[in-house]
């Protein structure tokens, strides 16, 4: 099972707030080509992944919702607005959570009150976790487990807190290449060297 982790701090977790999110400053976009890069490969929808996206702006934060590809619905399209639409939906139908609840949406689609740190949590105890940081060991030289977990972030870089936080719990730096790219960019690169390995 491959695990992605995208932390957008500027997105919105209220669905009236999603539509005016694109473009300046809070980049919705980023996080419709993620979740686009996540789970799909030309006419279909890749097995074993799961994608967390950890929304952090607005009163209603955090919310996270979660698309599982082995039962996920048809999002009704590869665009923005099409992904945009399914945010809207999870965010809506969890609009009243409390606490740590989580409730399912649809057919491999949830959403929950989950912290991002809670988060991590939960997978540094089952699986080896990543996280991109320039400082990191090379993609090309890390070996992998079948199972991993790989942390991204929107335009809004993390925090140092949060990154001692995850090297305390055993979260480890990955290095992509020489260039600074964008959050899909990056998950389309570690799909494919996985694929290039499975092959």
């Amino acid at each position: 099972m491959k695990v992605f982790i995208l932390r957008a701090r500027k997105g919105p977790a209220s669905p009236e707030m999603v539509d005016g999110s694109f473009g300046e400053p809070d980049h919705f976009e980023i996080i419709s080509h993620s979740i686009v890069s996540a789970l799909f490969v030309s006419k279909d929808i890749r097995p074993d992944v799961v994608f967390h996206l950890v929304l952090e702006s607005g009163p209603a934060a955090p919310r996270t919702v979660t698309m599982t590809s082995g039962n996920l619905m048809w999002l009704g399209g590869f665009h923005e607005k099409a992904i945009a639409s399914v945010i809207k939906r999870a965010l809506t139908a969890g609009a009243r959570l409390e606490g740590d609840q989580e409730i399912n949406v649809d057919a491999g689609l949830s959403v929950g009150r989950t912290s991002f740190e809670r988060l991590v949590r939960r997978y540094t105890g089952l699986m080896p976790v990543f996280i991109l940081d320039p400082d990191g060991q090379d993609l090309r030289q890390t070996e992998f487990s079948k199972d991993a977990c790989f942390i991204f972030t929107d335009h809004i870089p993390m925090q140092k807190k949060s990154f001692h936080l995850l090297e305390r719990l055993g979260v480890r730096g990955l290095r992509l290449g020489p260039k600074v790219l964008f959050a899909a960019h990056c998950i389309t690169i570690v799909h494919n060297e996985l694929d290039r390995r499975e092959a």
